[in-house]
């Protein structure tokens, strides 16, 4: 079919939207484009023609929904293997056994079967609403991958096992999927977004050394700590990015003191001197790591400089000189700053 065939044969204004566009249908009313086809299809009740509750897909002339047979809608659509009445894809098929068939294929585990491992999985699917939505995001090829490897078990069928895979965004939605259908235990959703970033964040550390120091830390500080939390109540997000911004600092000075030509072991006070000279405010998160370096004895034990805040040179935003500090520490470097204060 030529572009001018098509033009010519298939596009129309449509009866209900009246948008000129492909048609899908040509009803009693007029031809229906495909938005207000796949509408029609959602649409159940009491035909107010027969009483007949089924699908309306039909109008009648004030445009009330009413059904194919008062509508004199020549297509049927119902399903060849479950009889239900609704919108039909591949083969005559309803969206949920389309739906059945497609998760029967991609979780074979290569018996003919589903892996009896993600048969919760499968159930979740098929009670959701909006079956077409699961079918859409079941074309995604990566979503395919994933699960064909599930069943096949190339991927283990656990949070750790999923860390590996790639994207991100496509494993956090399954992951969530087999959480909700008890396929995986619960675990903090914060808490497996920070390590999947750590893993891609270690992915970036050239030196080994550096790489196994922060895995350290990581594990043995940074995680004992997010667990213990977690298990009071859910983590936020402010917590985590803390967390992040400890790694990218802890690397960060790291790679510093490799550029000044020593290693973990020999820092030295002129090293952690340097390192705060600058941007004391992003750096001073670096300080967790350097205290655990200093109590596990990775490192000779320093001294690091203490926060100290000068009234005078708090000129933040909203007016306030010590916007941000908290009450009591406010009221003393109010009444300190007070007789200095021009007004």
């Amino acid at each position: 079919m030529t572009p001018e065939e098509y033009e010519r044969w298939m596009i129309r204004d449509c009866a209900r939207c009246g948008r000129r566009a492909s048609k899908s249908a040509e009803w009693s009313d007029g031809p229906i484009c495909r938005t207000c086809y796949d509408r029609a299809m959602r649409i159940r009740g009491c035909c107010p023609g027969c009483r007949a509750v089924r699908l309306l897909p039909g109008r009648d002339a004030t445009g009330t929904p009413i059904c194919r047979d008062c509508a004199g809608i020549a297509r049927d659509f119902f399903c060849d293997r479950r009889g239900f009445e609704g919108l039909l894809l591949g083969g005559r098929l309803c969206e949920r056994c389309t739906l059945t068939d497609t998760l029967g294929r991609l979780l074979d585990d290569g018996t003919g079967h589903i892996a009896a491992s993600l048969q919760p999985l499968v159930t979740s699917l098929k009670e959701m609403d909006r079956p077409k939505s699961r079918l859409i995001w079941l074309r995604n090829p990566n979503v395919v991958r994933l699960l064909r490897g599930l069943a096949a078990g190339s991927i283990p069928l656990t949070h750790d096992g999923l860390h590996q895979e790639t994207p991100w965004r496509t494993v956090v939605h399954l992951r969530d999927l087999l959480i909700d259908s008890g396929v995986l235990p619960r675990v903090d959703r914060q808490l497996l977004l920070y390590q999947r970033w750590l893993a891609e964040r270690l992915a970036t550390v050239e030196d080994p050394e550096h790489r196994r120091l922060l895995q350290h830390f990581a594990t043995w500080h940074q995680m004992r700590r997010l667990r213990s939390k977690a298990e009071k109540g859910p983590l936020g997000r402010s917590q985590t990015n803390q967390t992040k911004q400890e790694i990218t600092q802890a690397g960060a000075f790291l790679a510093q003191l490799a550029d000044r030509g020593r290693t973990i072991e020999h820092c030295q006070q002129a090293d952690l001197d340097a390192w705060h000279t600058e941007k004391l405010a992003t750096r001073r998160t670096a300080q967790t790591f350097l205290r655990w370096c200093m109590k596990t004895g990775r490192m000779p034990r320093l001294t690091l400089p203490p926060q100290v805040i000068n009234p005078a040179g708090l000129t933040q935003a909203r007016g306030c000189p010590v916007w941000g500090v908290s009450y009591p520490v406010r009221a003393r470097l109010w009444s300190r700053a007070m007789p200095s204060m021009a007004w």
